[in-house]
């Protein structure tokens, strides 16, 4: 896994490191999802065939790999983890009334929103299965304790943008939990598959924190430039809806203040954000160095997860894990 490797390059060769693990979790994944019911099975085939990279379950078995041998507990662990991310994915797009995820369809507009919400709910009863699978009343805390943060994480932000509040420490608190705590229990659940010791566990559910946050920045600075097919949104999207992340953010901290008091009358003032008003916006931040500000902090991030990668015994597995924090920071999409 060279440093020249181009993304994709990268991408493979880590899934190379687990390619027989990743076998069985896909094997278990399928047949958890087994139905005979018609129409769960057409949205599962659709859900399926339009799979993305499995990245939570990738980190899961590397870290597992890391510390020891993966097993049965960490494939079921995995699969729990893969379910739940799905299952928020299809509640997600209803709540946003999204009708395009990654440049497809989405379950609430091929069928509707009463499906994909009992879709969502049918693949939140497999994880339940499969995190009592796992026999690790440890690994089950783990899981329920993250969706709390999930719902809380969603909760926060929608009261951040009825209120208007315009805060690095508010918007951090935001993905800390609805994106960085679900990367946090995938390595944290790694590590439990193996009995890791508790120190080892909680440094890497430390890096997997701070991969988290890297992956959301990243997803967050795709907000201010055209849109493409896999990323599957316009730009401004996150501003049209009020999320104000952290590129924008920056520049109202930092712009000259008469600038900074028109643009947050444009954010605080308008019951509905117009396209003018959005590019606005996306032109403000790119103009103070928001995406600069954003890209720099990914990079701090970015160091911090491997050197508390780097404390870890050498194994290919750490070498992965390593290189997937530079794909989250690198990647397209």
């Amino acid at each position: 896994m060279r440093i020249s490797m181009d993304k994709t390059q990268i991408y493979n060769s880590v899934r190379n490191c687990i390619s027989e693990e990743l076998k069985d979790f896909e094997r278990l994944f399928e047949d958890v999802l087994h139905t005979r019911v018609p129409l769960a099975d057409s949205v599962i085939r659709y859900s399926l065939e339009r799979n993305g990279k499995q990245l939570r379950p990738i980190m899961t078995l590397l870290a597992a790999k890391m510390l020891g041998e993966v097993n049965q507990v960490t494939t079921y662990g995995a699969v729990a983890l893969e379910l739940l991310h799905n299952a928020t994915l299809m509640h997600d797009d209803v709540i946003d009334q999204s009708p395009a995820r990654r440049g497809c369809d989405t379950i609430n507009k091929i069928w509707d929103n009463r499906v994909a919400v009992l879709m969502g709910d049918f693949f939140l009863s497999k994880c339940l299965y499969c995190s009592n699978a796992t026999g690790s009343l440890q690994i089950s805390l783990v899981l329920s304790d993250m969706v709390k943060m999930l719902v809380e994480g969603e909760l926060e932000q929608i009261s951040n943008v009825r209120s208007h509040l315009l805060s690095e420490d508010a918007y951090f608190s935001v993905i800390r939990g609805k994106t960085a705590s679900l990367f946090a229990a995938c390595m944290k659940i790694g590590a439990l598959s193996v009995d890791a010791s508790e120190a080892d566990k909680e440094r890497l559910a430390k890096v997997g924190e701070l991969m988290g946050v890297v992956f959301q920045i990243r997803d967050d600075i795709f907000d201010y430039y055209p849109s493409t097919k896999e990323v599957g949104k316009p730009t401004g999207h996150d501003i049209m809806e009020g999320k104000i992340t952290l590129p924008l953010l920056y520049a109202l901290q930092h712009a000259p203040a008469d600038e900074t008091t028109r643009m947050r009358a444009i954010i605080e003032q308008a019951q509905e954000l117009t396209e003018s008003q959005v590019a606005q916006l996306v032109d403000f931040a790119k103009s103070i160095g928001g995406i600069e500000y954003a890209q720099a902090k990914m990079k701090n991030l970015s160091y911090e997860a491997k050197r508390l990668l780097s404390t870890f015994p050498e194994s290919e597995a750490r070498e992965a894990l390593i290189c997937l924090i530079g794909y989250f920071s690198d990647r397209n999409y």
